[in-house]
């Protein structure tokens, strides 16, 4: 056998760190070739990392929570047969020596290769949030493996059941104590989900100037074309919202103001327009903010917008997204006006140029011809890099999208893609 150290490689754009969720494998297991050593979370994913040949884990780089920086020592392993040629991973940095270094047990005989249960990264990380050991809990999916539903039904399986008064039933436990005392601060790490947002958000706030403008939208025409859109892909099993017409609206304004739909690099100043219109949607989850894209909306249906949406919602709520998922944006909306939010000031997520919000729909009285009327009002924020578009280039793409959105019809007539949408 030969012991190397394998580096963090870099699991998706130019990343520069991952955070370590869980290892699958223990200090002096055997591994085999291709099977998950460690899970990982980037800005973009939590990612399963495999062994890159079989051996023994002789050292693990970094405890669960710690930050290991890409192309550093990961892990150590002692290989069976040739040692394999890593290469030089993307964007590496000089490799660190691992901080935990544990012996190789002795034992009179050699263990069986590890052979951990069969989950996904998400599934995994669902069941440490839960306190639950993967290898109690039973797998229904193809093959044994265990999915996210297992997870929660084997959490709903260990509840105490309910004492039945004169049975004779065992008494439930007393509660358990409160981590913190009443009263006292509770501090801990920042970690996961919400560091990528924190480090995101601090990033665009320290280092793009951002100009936002607000206004308020005639939403009669958005609401009519809605409804009479939804009623037709019902039969389709498509349950329409608001948020494919912001979509295909967005799209159809960045394909005629390209300096929205682009990214500046200061430091060598350049700016890349970008040739797709990959649109980020923010997601709330359960863990924090994220933000699946639908690549190439402009090439889209509003049908077809509608289908990716619902499939990244449910890979969100799932936490089965994958990095393509995550990756590529060029442009986001925050539809905030789902959690009630009337009007916010959205910011913009580096390295894109610009960032739409739209608030939640309500009747206003406005003036109409000299009268007030009540007209349902589509509240919208538009956030953009002042070193790209100056006031009078966010006006013209704001009025864009209005114009979009208030004669919904525009989107369907001479859409290469729209079809019977």
């Amino acid at each position: 056998m030969a012991e190397f150290d394998f580096p963090m490689p870099d699991v998706g754009e130019g990343l520069s760190e991952a955070e370590i969720v869980e290892w699958v494998v223990a200090v002096g297991d055997l591994v085999e070739e291709d099977h998950p050593v460690v899970v990982v979370q980037t800005d973009k994913a939590v990612v399963d990392i495999p062994a890159p040949t079989s051996g023994r884990l002789v050292a693990q780089a970094a405890a669960v929570g710690e930050i290991v920086l890409i192309g550093s020592t990961l892990f150590r392993l002692d290989a069976v047969g040739a040692v394999p040629d890593l290469g030089t991973p993307r964007h590496a940095r000089p490799a660190t020596p691992a901080t935990v270094i544990a012996p190789e047990p002795t034992a009179a005989a050699e263990p069986a290769p590890t052979r951990k249960p069969k989950a996904s990264p998400a599934t995994r990380k669902r069941a440490l949030d839960l306190g639950l050991v993967l290898a109690d809990v039973t797998g229904t999916g193809p093959g044994g493996r265990i999915t996210t539903a297992d997870v929660e039904a084997a959490v709903g399986a260990t509840k105490t059941p309910r004492s039945t008064v004169g049975t004779g039933a065992p008494k439930p436990a007393l509660p358990a104590p409160l981590l913190h005392p009443p009263g006292e601060d509770r501090v801990e790490p920042l970690r996961g989900t919400r560091r990528q947002i924190a480090r995101s958000m601090t990033e665009s706030w320290r280092t793009v100037p951002h100009v936002t403008e607000l206004r308020e939208l005639d939403a009669t025409e958005l609401i009519r074309a809605h409804r009479t859109l939804r009623q037709h892909l019902a039969d389709r099993d498509i349950k329409l919202t608001l948020l494919p017409l912001f979509v295909a609206a967005s799209a159809a304004a960045l394909r005629e103001h390209p300096t929205f739909n682009a990214s500046l690099d200061y430091d060598n100043e350049m700016i890349t327009y970008r040739a797709r219109c990959n649109i980020g949607i923010a997601m709330s989850t359960e863990d924090g903010l994220v933000v699946p894209v639908i690549h190439d909306a402009d090439q889209l249906s509003i049908e077809e917008i509608a289908r990716r949406i619902d499939a990244l919602n449910t890979a969100a709520r799932t936490r089965t997204l994958t990095v393509d998922q995550l990756s590529g944006g060029t442009f986001t909306i925050s539809n905030y006006g789902s959690y009630g939010t009337w009007m916010g000031t959205p910011i913009i997520r580096p390295p894109e140029a610009a960032i739409v919000g739209f608030g939640r729909v309500k009747d206003a009285v406005v003036a109409h011809e000299g009268q007030p009327v009540v007209k349902p009002i589509l509240p919208m924020a538009v956030s953009a890099d002042h070193r790209l578009n100056d006031g009078h280039h966010l006006g013209a793409f704001v009025s864009t999208i209005e114009r979009y959105l208030t004669n919904p019809v525009l989107l369907l007539a001479g859409h290469p893609a729209q079809g019977g949408s």
